[in-house]
């Protein structure tokens, strides 16, 4: 396609992308994932703008607990079409789920069909990554993205993953043979490379060279940079950098850039080390032609089984003079030994310190993956995280960050001050709402303003709740099809909070399930009598408690409790059969079981349950419970003992509550000192929990 046509794509493209942040603005982020799929739709390898802000939102998403797509959402997603309508289905799809490997294999798969070479690097490199750190690697997901690497001539990278599929799978020996063929490519493509390296450097002008230096990169630098979106390169090689009106001298630390990279390919690893720092000293945030690359050799050099930094080297380089110095001791430790995270954490210090902000931002992204994947995620690392990426400026990370921080420490307050903080500063960064006095002055469109005012506030206005009744009704009115429309009228109409408004809600929704047989409609209109019947039950609490001798308003809590707890257990068991892969249902189906006393049915589901990280520790709690109640007082005891020593909180409720369960278990089966000294910690921790003091 001519230039002009392509900067005109990229130009409609672009409007699309701003729907899609204002939209993402204000929360409404299913419309900004549709907008950004209209916008690749004409612009199918816009990386940076489309792809990688995509993602960022999904993510974004999924931490405010956004709903997955349905089974029937899924089937009818990834049904033929074109490459390009494939290619961006599945990406939908991956969007609403964000951690399913299958969604982002289908949209490698139709990009590589189609011809979009940058979105196949890129979404391959997503997959790589993730593939890498999973507990069980894909062997055949390692083959899917050797074949994709090799199609669009990263044979660097196929590589890369053609050895990680014959270390899985070591007895195959067409994979050890496309090993040799493939590392026989990569060293001619380097040759080809340094003899196009020399022709460059005779050319007037260094443009030319960058040029063609970027064009001949075979390496894997862009791994590194993808756990929120990243800045991975969205072209065909490396980006130049782009610190030229810092007063770096650039020149210099590409002199020892390219030295590295040719000391690198004889496995002289420590020494090309040095080079990249020395390099990095002339050029501290040099992203792309510097960290990312290092940081690749650090996992080469592990790969090959090098040796960890020595003690004299850790105490050498645990200090220095300036942030700059600081920084390059901590990454040379990190090259040494980069699954060690305090070294990424006392380089991510550094960097902010010094105001290496693409720095700082690259590696805190970095430590937030790998916290995030850790078996026991630290406190600390999060509140570091929350704390750099303030400095940063980057609120919507630092807020997503104190949320991690916060539900491993719910009881801090501390983190729920800075939480609520942060948000505020947040929503700041996004309206300028700083400026000006009154921060509803930055929002130009006056009524927009009012709308979005009314929406923030904790108790909405009887009048924006009619208001927004009647702009949902006349969205549905232009657009009856769209999923997004519905959704937002059975919203609006629930949040009236009376019985005409939510028993229309449920009759739209309900309607919409059968009209279009997607499950995610029937899975709202039960939440939405949920909702109804909790009002209500809180309602005629309120009643019985100021009447207690009046029988008809006991009677009426009791009616109202027996129906919420039928309703509930009638829509997470639809839930969980319509979801058979979310966790989430099954745990929440669990927990109406037991309070229907139906432990042997409970139990199985909570131990599925625990596969989630985020409900392992209550899910074991819930099954020593069953096992308690069901009078398996031993079994009870066990499961206790391995929640308490799984959980790295001490004094938290969560801690105390399996604390206090498990004395009860002891004390049940007869073993009265044990009991006691449980009793005696939790009464050290909080001498008012419950009836410990007893």
């Amino acid at each position: 396609m001519p230039n002009e046509d392509n900067n005109e794509a990229l130009a409609k493209a672009g409007a699309f992308f701003e729907k899609a942040q204002k939209a993402a603005g204000t929360h409404d982020f299913d419309g900004a994932i549709e907008m950004y799929l209209e916008g690749l739709r004409l612009a199918p390898d816009a990386i940076e703008q489309g792809h990688i802000k995509l993602r960022e939102l999904a993510l974004l998403r999924q931490e405010q607990g956004g709903q997955k797509p349905s089974m029937a959402e899924a089937t009818e997603r990834l049904r033929g079409g074109t490459p390009l309508e494939r290619m961006l289905n599945a990406e939908c799809l991956l969007a609403k789920d964000p951690e399913h490997l299958p969604y982002a294999e289908a949209m490698l798969q139709a990009a590589l069909e189609g011809g979009y070479r940058a979105t196949v690097k890129w979404i391959a490199d997503l997959m790589f990554l993730a593939n890498n750190n999973a507990k069980k690697p894909s062997l055949q997901r390692y083959i899917l993205l050797k074949d994709s690497y090799v199609a669009i001539g990263r044979f660097g990278r196929a590589l890369a993953a053609c050895q990680r599929a014959a270390k899985l799978n070591p007895k195959d020996k067409d994979l050890a043979e496309e090993c040799k063929k493939l590392s026989a490519k990569v060293s001619a493509a380097r040759s080809k490379r340094g003899r196009r390296r020399g022709l460059a450097r005779s050319i007037e002008g260094r443009q030319g060279y960058e040029e063609l230096q970027g064009q001949q990169d075979v390496g894997m630098t862009a791994d590194y940079d993808l756990s929120a979106g990243g800045q991975a390169g969205g072209g065909n090689g490396l980006e130049s950098i782009a610190e030229s009106d810092t007063g770096q001298d650039l020149a210099k630390a590409r002199a020892f850039f390219d030295k590295a990279r040719r000391i690198a390919e004889t496995k002289n690893f420590d020494y090309a080390i040095d080079m990249y720092l020395e390099g990095l000293r002339f050029a501290p945030d040099a992203l792309q032609e510097g960290h990312l690359p290092l940081c690749e050799l650090a996992l080469q050099r592990k790969g090959k089984g090098a040796k960890k930094p020595s003690m004299v080297e850790r105490m050498k380089r645990s200090r220095g003079k300036t942030p700059l110095e600081q920084m390059l001791n901590a990454e040379y430790l990190y090259a040494k030994d980069p699954d060690h995270l305090p070294y990424a954490e006392a380089m991510l210090k550094a960097a902010v310190t010094g105001g290496y902000n693409k720095t700082g931002g690259w590696i805190a992204n970095l430590i937030f993956q790998m916290n995030n994947s850790a078996k026991k995620p630290s406190v600390q690392t999060y509140v570091l995280l929350k704390d750099c990426y303030a400095t940063l400026g980057e609120f919507d990370k630092a807020v997503a960050a104190c949320q991690r921080a916060c539900r491993l420490k719910p009881s801090d307050a501390d983190l729920a001050e800075d939480f609520k903080n942060l948000t505020a500063e947040l929503t700041m960064a996004r309206g300028k709402y700083d400026q000006d006095g009154d921060f509803r002055k930055s929002i130009k469109d006056r009524e927009t303003q009012e709308k979005l005012h009314a929406q923030q506030g904790v108790v909405k206005t009887e009048d924006y709740r009619l208001l927004a009744v009647k702009e949902a009704r006349q969205k549905l009115a232009k657009n009856p099809d769209l999923a997004m429309n519905i959704f937002n009228l059975a919203e609006t109409l629930s949040d009236m909070q009376n019985d005409e408004a939510e028993n229309e809600a449920v009759e739209l929704l309900e309607n919409a399930y059968k009209t279009k047989n997607d499950f995610s409609f029937k899975r709202r209109a039960g939440l939405v009598r949920i909702k109804q019947i909790r009002r209500k039950l809180s309602q005629a609490k309120v009643v019985a408690e100021a009447k207690p001798d009046n029988g008809q308003a006991k009677n009426r809590v009791e009616e109202l409790s027996k129906q919420l707890n039928d309703v509930e257990l009638d829509h997470y068991r639809l839930c969980m059969d319509n979801y058979p892969t979310d966790l989430k249902p099954k745990y929440e189906y669990g927990v109406r079981l037991i309070r229907n006393k139906r432990y042997d049915e409970a139990i199985p589901l909570f131990q599925e349950a625990q596969r989630d990280p985020r409900r392992k520790i209550s899910a074991m709690d819930k099954i020593g419970m069953c096992f308690f109640m069901k009078g398996w007082f031993v079994d009870a005891i066990d499961v206790f003992n391995r929640a308490i020593d799984s959980y790295e909180i001490q004094d938290d409720k969560i801690a105390k509550e399996l604390r206090y369960n498990l004395a009860r278990s002891y004390e049940e089966h007869g073993d009265t000192e044990k009991a006691l000294e449980v009793y005696r910690k939790i009464a050290q921790l909080d001498f008012a929990y419950k009836d410990v003091s007893e």
